[in-house]
């Protein structure tokens, strides 16, 4: 028995990692480099500036990674480095009037700074025109020549009335004015005596013999014939005001249209851009429809009186300037914190009036994200995705397609607005940050994501444990005190840092990667060595930092520790006992876990049912679990169960347990109390198991190694340490101990131990102090061995359940 447990004991030096002084020998504080460089990221670095420098469609990226691996200050640094190393192929982007679809507005790219410059140019032509033109109307000699045009068609209009009268004179005929309801109309009526007489008072008086009929009938001949010419004068007179009209169209055309084509050739030779050479054109064309508008002979009112009615005026003419690279000078890298809908995509504000009710134009179309982005960089947090509706397809629509169509996400369904602007062309990288399970959940059922996101950069949690490694530490330990001005680290502080590293990676041969912690211990070092007085941050004061760091968030284990000190929780940490074995679990807090101690119990029967999982049939045992107790049934079978049927019924229960169980790393300690079941051998009640095992006997590594030894160890100290307590656990997980110094310090003097086993032989042995047995080539067990004593047992309950089963035989 002390062979084997001098042959599996885990010797002191080997139960912690400490960075070997010589290591940082000749380090000087003062001359280590801070950190510029991203670190320990090299496979994702390789896959992002894959993503970065090409240029094809759909090669965006995701990021996955831990949180607090530097995901997103990597990202910021590389894009910061992308946007600098070349030209960037930026453009401003314009809405403008859509003169012949209003609700389509068109939108134009102008180089960097002209869409400013060209916002500019349309509002100082638009003063232009409603200063300027005016006063050209306003001169004398256009005045005079006017007026010439409008006496001359005048007259004609006077000499064609003149003549029209003289023949009704003639004729004996007079013009009236008639209402007809509530319209007033000409009309002819003959002169009697002078006076004009309506024709129904002329036909009574031929009725009366007061006048003659064949008189009446060459006045009613008269009538109609006087009438059509009345009627052709009057076409005749408004073919003169036509005509004036046309005349005096031309000779404002001849005075404003040279000015204001001469202000558009000159724009159209600054942009040279076909779309806004068609929009000038346009322009060109509706601001000769406005001339009469300018025109004082038209009134004073025809011009706005307010600077609001102004704008509301002429707003039509505007440009909406949605996108102002003026001041950029490299790509623009935006990350956006709320992507909402209207954030990410732009929104169409509308306004409510009384009347027309929720309206909207072109110049009330704002940009989001991606438009700000465009040319540049677009960094997303994943999960933010899919917190609003449509948010997600419309971003992939958008990447799939290069374009963008700003619209927006009406939840009230509001009527009024219907624009639909011309979509806009995006050249976007977009980043998206995010677990690497939301990932692989749009990998395997997104079919469109795997088009827009075809790099992926995975960010490892480890790296290498060298003297790289250690270095690239010391440089980041460096960044962080120079930019939080943080008190100098000392060489046994830098190392301490770095085996908080170590641990916190789970194994010696790596570094974590979670620089947010490890910057977190940083600040928290250094505050607390000021706090004490001290100059610089020693290895004592990391040490207590840490402490103080698990305190803030361990009330759990204290009040769980304090159910144990009441023996509230059973456990027993002396003696033996058959069937009943201290099984090991990890309690997960997320920023917390801690070990402790559980009892695990086997009970036997004659029966044919088997191993029964009593957590099973409670409902509180999880997958691996199950697997695990399936596991333990097979190795049950290849061990005993070759030559004959396992006939017993045996149940396995973690006693006090009230919650889930899951994980198989209790699978071979079930196994130990199952096999003390069995063979009436006592377990010894001082030592803990933890591991899995596989059919064939052999333990597997488990998680949380350092959790449960110092759980256990906790929970021995409460009586205090007899020199018998200890822990068997995995040969695999000895690169992984890395335990704090009480438990370091009592195996060193001898009074607790840890055991490192491979098989369930070396385990059963350690824990009854009876050798398991190996089996011999006829398949049988040496005589007073676990194994055997097992077989006899097992074959004693067939032959039990046998005359139960059969009573006659």
């Amino acid at each position: 028995m002390s062979d084997i447990k001098s042959e599996l004991r885990v010797e002191p030096n080997n139960l912690q990692y400490s960075i070997d002084d010589k290591r940082l020998a000749g380090v000087s504080y003062e001359s280590i480099e801070s950190c510029r460089e991203i670190i320990g990221q090299d496979r994702a670095l390789k896959a992002m500036d894959l993503g970065l420098e090409m240029k094809s469609r759909g090669y965006n990226i995701f990021v996955t990674g831990l949180p607090g691996t530097g995901r997103t200050t990597a990202v910021r640094l590389l894009l910061e480095r992308a946007g600098d190393d070349d030209e960037p192929e930026l453009k401003d982007i314009c809405f403008v009037n859509n003169f012949t679809m209003p609700d389509c507005p068109r939108v134009l790219y102008f180089p960097v700074g002209g869409g400013r410059k060209f916002k500019k140019e349309i509002g100082y032509l638009i003063n232009w025109m409603v200063t300027v033109i005016p006063k050209v109307f306003s001169t004398q000699n256009y005045k005079e020549r006017r007026q010439r045009i409008i006496s001359e068609f005048e007259n004609r209009q006077r000499e064609l009335l003149k003549y029209f009268e003289g023949k009704l004179k003639e004729n004996g005929f007079s013009v009236v004015q008639i209402q007809v309801g509530t319209a007033i109309r000409s009309d002819l009526r003959p002169l009697v005596n002078g006076e004009p007489v309506p024709f129904s008072d002329l036909e009574k008086a031929v009725t009366e013999g007061q006048f003659k009929d064949e008189d009446l009938q060459k006045l009613k001949a008269e009538y109609e014939k006087l009438t059509k010419e009345m009627q052709q004068t009057s076409e005749d007179s408004k073919a003169i005001m036509e005509d004036m009209e046309e005349e005096l169209n031309k000779l404002d055309s001849s005075l404003a249209i040279p000015l204001i084509s001469s202000k558009f050739e000159v724009l159209k030779k600054v942009h040279e851009q076909e779309a806004v050479r068609q929009y000038l054109d346009e322009l060109y064309e509706v601001f000769l429809e406005l001339l009469d508008m300018l025109h004082p002979g038209n009134g004073e009112q025809n011009l706005p009186s307010t600077p609001e009615k102004f704008r509301e005026a002429f707003a039509q003419f505007e440009v909406n300037l949605l996108v102002d690279n003026a001041e950029q000078k490299s790509r623009p890298i935006i990350i956006e914190d709320f992507p909402t809908f209207k954030n990410l995509f732009g929104s169409i504000e509308r306004v409510h009036t009384p009347n027309a009710g929720w309206q909207s134009d072109f110049t009330r179309i704002r940009g989001g994200a991606l438009l700000q982005a465009n040319g540049g960089y677009l960094v997303l947090q994943a999960p933010d995705m899919f917190l609003e509706p449509y948010v997600w397809p419309t971003l992939k629509r958008t990447l799939r397609t290069g374009r963008l169509t700003i619209t927006n996400l009406d939840a009230l369904n509001l009527s009024g607005s219907g624009l639909k602007p011309e979509a806009v062309e995006l050249n976007v990288k977009v980043i998206l940050i995010g677990h690497s399970r939301i990932y692989d959940a749009l990998y395997r059922s997104d079919d469109d994501f795997k088009k827009v996101f075809k790099v992926k950069a995975e960010f490892d949690y480890t790296m290498k444990n060298d003297s790289d490694g250690i270095l690239r530490y010391t440089q980041f330990v460096k960044k962080i005190t120079n930019e939080d001005n943080l008190l100098a680290f000392g060489q046994t502080g830098l190392a301490a840092i770095a085996e908080y590293g170590v641990k916190l990676s789970g194994r010696r041969e790596k570094l974590s990667t979670r620089f947010t912690s490890i910057a977190d211990l940083v600040r928290e070092s250094s505050w607390l060595a000021d706090r004490n007085g001290k100059k610089s941050v020693d290895r004592d004061t990391v040490k207590e930092a840490r402490r103080l760091q698990i305190e803030r968030v361990n009330l759990a284990e204290t009040k769980i520790q304090e159910m144990y000190e009441q023996d509230v929780y059973l456990i027993d940490v002396t003696g033996s006992k058959v069937g009943q074995i201290n099984g090991l679990s990890v309690y997960d807090l997320g920023e917390h876990a801690f070990g402790r101690p559980a009892r695990i119990t086997a009970s036997l029967s004659p029966g044919a049912d088997g191993v029964i999982n009593i957590e099973r049939e409670a409902a509180l045992s999880g997958r691996t679990h199950d697997k695990g107790i399936l596991i333990l049934s097979g190795f049950m079978r290849h061990r005993f169960g070759r030559k004959r049927p396992l006939v017993f019924t045996a149940s396995l229960c973690f006693e006090q347990s009230y919650g889930g169980i899951d994980g198989d790393s209790a699978s071979s300690t079930e196994v130990y109390a199952l096999l003390s079941a069995l063979t009436g051998q006592p377990i010894n009640q001082a030592l803990a198991v933890t591991g899995s095992v596989n059919q064939k006997g052999e333990i597997q590594p488990i998680g949380g190694v350092n959790e449960k030894i110092e759980g256990y160890f906790d929970v021995c100290m409460i009586n205090g340490l007899t020199g018998d307590q200890g822990v068997l656990m995995p040969i695999q997980n000895r690169p992984e101990l890395m335990l704090k110094d009480e438990v370091v310090e009592a195996v060193r003097k001898g009074l607790f131990h840890i055991y490192a086993v491979s098989h369930v032989d070396e385990g059963i042995e350690l824990l009854t102090g009876i050798p398991a047995g190996e089996q011999k080539a006829d398949g049988s067990f040496p005589k007073g061995s676990i194994n055997h004593m097992a077989e006899h047992r097992l074959n004693e309950l067939a032959e039990t359940w046998k005359r139960y089963i059969n009573p006659g035989r």
